[in-house]
């Protein structure tokens, strides 16, 4: 069953260590970190992306969710996000494809 995505949860641009910086509801908590809803990481800044700046390439900045909302588990009548259902990408050339680790192993959903 997919894993909750926290605050303490790691969403990645695909690029090596690249990091999406997330933000938290607030409204429901995990091991006291915030659960994250789509505006927790989309259009969220991207740091440490590994893809190195060239006249065909560029490291990302920003993520796009695609996917990855619960079906069923709501907070303020929106979706949480999910670890396994996580898709999206970033504006890097070449785009990355976010990549999710709940860091957490206490509340899941479908």
């Amino acid at each position: 069953m997919p894993k909750v995505l926290t605050e303490a949860s790691t969403v990645g641009c695909g690029h090596g260590p690249g990091k999406v910086g997330v933000s938290g509801s607030g409204k429901l908590t995990v091991s006291q970190k915030s659960v994250l809803l789509k505006s927790g990481i989309d259009g969220k800044g991207v740091s440490a992306c590994a893809t190195q700046p060239s006249n065909s390439t560029q490291p990302c900045a920003t993520a796009s969710v695609i996917a990855g909302e619960a079906s069923k588990l709501t907070i303020g009548g929106k979706p949480v996000m999910l670890d396994t259902l996580l898709s999206g990408t970033t504006d890097g050339k070449p785009p990355g494809k976010l990549t999710a680790a709940a860091g957490q192993n206490k509340l899941t959903a479908v």
